[in-house]
């Protein structure tokens, strides 16, 4: 590339992918408890924003393309009055279970990213929220993925609500200019084609004769992924999303070397397991999930989306709880061990793609994963770990909790997402109607399943 402002394959890869109906948009949420005082009206809010407007500046931009993919696209400035990137909903005294309806419906919809990459919704005197004995403010964020992923979520929530004046620094996220030529761009493009189509093909070559080499050597993580047992999870989701917010709170003490992570896995082990059965009338004895993963080895000039994935097995043939737990964490730190150098050495082969070869290569990507006749995964998991956030708040009011919604994908159709603020744990759910009917039957499996591993697996003493 030759200009840091352009926008990275891995990044573009997002903006893509939804212009062919596969929009992979996150969606974060934060909850406002004003107690007994008074909750915050839309100009407080308003008036919020605009004054943190400056450590948040990083993200004002939107995605333009150079015509004909003859060049990557580029990061232009993008900075309206906060009052366009704010919508006060209309819908003023929601229930919770209404809200999650609501939300689903957002989750469901893209935002393109050439007219604006983020936005946000404010919903008043929220009812019967999680924690709260008074209406509370919920405000929610939807950004594209190409500006926004995990890496960057504390950094977000931070920008937004945290006690720092001072701008925020968004790893991976590059300079903007404040314009583009079009034309010009393209003639530049056209200019570099020759010698970018020649470094990418040396990369894919030198790619496929290590990958070989490894896989000769019989190399942990090379062997080609394993073919799943198929289950009712595994079909498309349709449009339709269906979201679950489930308050964990602490786990407590866990056993030395047991991940928070590996928890939340054990525990949709253990409810998956339970609804599958109940559902399908079987679970499949390789029930996997896929894990999220950052690179943070990765350098941020990769682009934001420096993330990979590692499949876990579930092991859901292991009655005992502690013994599963422990073959999951298992499962957990041998697969991110051999995730980690496969996944840097994709994201860093990923910057030769040249812009006009990155079409093509998803659409062949696709047609791979719609050719599958099995699974890879039967379900996913983000984790991710915000800090201490006890300060933060929005116009005076403390931040109760927040969360995120992960995207679904026509692979990945029953996605979790856990967030710890310090030691509070929220575990999000989204799926589909077409996948999971009834999405409150699991939201009680995950619940007692919780309790129970928590239980299992603490220390005794």
């Amino acid at each position: 590339m030759s200009s840091p402002s352009q926008v990275q394959p891995i990044d573009a890869a997002y903006v893509l992918e939804a212009d062919r109906g596969h929009h992979l948009d996150p969606l974060n949420m934060w909850v406002f408890d004003s107690g007994s005082g008074t909750p915050p009206t839309a100009a407080e809010i308003t008036e919020h924003f605009r004054r943190r407007a400056p450590i948040f500046a990083q993200l004002n931009r939107r995605f333009v393309d150079v015509p004909g993919h003859l060049d990557h696209a580029y990061w232009v400035a993008d900075d309206p009055p906060i009052e366009q990137r704010i919508v006060h909903d209309e819908r003023v005294g929601l229930d919770w279970t209404a809200l999650l309806d609501v939300l689903g419906g957002l989750a469901a919809a893209a935002l393109d990213a050439r007219e604006t990459a983020w936005r946000i919704d404010v919903f008043h005197d929220v009812r019967d929220v999680p924690g709260t004995t008074t209406p509370a403010t919920v405000v929610v964020f939807r950004g594209n993925h190409s500006l926004i992923s995990g890496p960057l979520v504390h950094p977000l929530w931070e920008a937004f609500f945290g006690t720092g004046t001072e701008p925020v620094h968004f790893p991976g996220l590059g300079p903007m200019v404040p314009r583009v030529n079009r034309v010009l761009a393209a003639a530049r493009g056209i200019a570099r084609a020759p010698r970018a189509a020649v470094r990418y093909i040396r990369t894919m070559r030198a790619a496929l004769r290590d990958a070989k080499e490894l896989q000769a050597a019989g190399a942990t993580g090379s062997a080609p992924l394993r073919d799943l047992t198929s289950t009712g999870l595994n079909h498309d989701p349709g449009d339709r999303r269906t979201l679950l917010v489930l308050r964990l709170g602490p786990a407590g003490p866990l056993p030395r070397g047991f991940t928070v992570t590996a928890l939340a896995l054990t525990v949709v082990s253990v409810a998956l397991q339970r609804y599958l059965t109940e559902v399908d009338g079987q679970c499949p004895p390789d029930l996997t999930a896929f894990a999220t993963l950052a690179v943070g080895a990765a350098p941020e000039s990769l682009g934001i989306n420096r993330i990979g994935w590692t499949d876990v097995a579930l092991h859901p043939g292991i009655d005992s709880l502690p013994a599963r737990a422990a073959a999951v964490q298992a499962s957990l730190v041998e697969g991110r061990e051999a995730a980690t150098a496969a996944t840097l050495r994709r994201l860093t082969d990923a910057t030769s793609i040249p812009s006009f070869v990155l079409p093509m290569e998803l659409a062949a990507n696709r047609r791979r994963l719609e050719s599958r006749t099995s699974p890879r995964m039967h379900t996913v998991l983000t984790s991710i770990r915000v800090g201490n956030t006890t300060s933060w708040a929005m116009a005076g009011r403390p931040l109760l909790f927040g969360a995120g919604c992960p995207p679904l994908t026509s692979e990945a159709t029953l996605i979790h997402g856990l967030f710890g603020l310090g030691d509070d744990l929220t575990l999000t759910v989204i799926t589909s109607p077409d996948i999971m009917p009834d999405t409150q039957r699991y939201a009680t499996l995950l619940r007692e399943a919780f309790a129970e591993v928590v239980s299992e697996v603490r220390p005794q003493g």
